[in-house]
């Protein structure tokens, strides 16, 4: 499967959203992580802006917002 979004890229949460994570719906923040195994993708570990935490978020509940971090911006 081909990543349709990018490490560093900066996603908004959309209604999609699981019920577990509708508190971040609207929110932006950047993919940290993609879980990707024998080419099946799972998801995308998002970091929220403002929040101490990254979350896991099925592709379909992110919307690219065209910016692209670098990796040296986090680490």
């Amino acid at each position: 499967m081909i990543n349709t979004l990018n490490l560093y890229q900066e996603v908004e949460i959309l209604p999609t959203a699981p019920e577990s994570l509708q508190a971040f719906v609207g929110k932006k923040g950047v993919i940290v992580g993609i879980s990707e195994e024998d080419g099946i993708l799972y998801g995308y570990g998002v970091w929220v802006h403002g929040e101490n935490e990254i979350d896991c978020f099925d592709g379909k509940a992110l919307k690219p917002t065209g910016k692209q971090f670098k990796r040296e911006d986090f680490y």
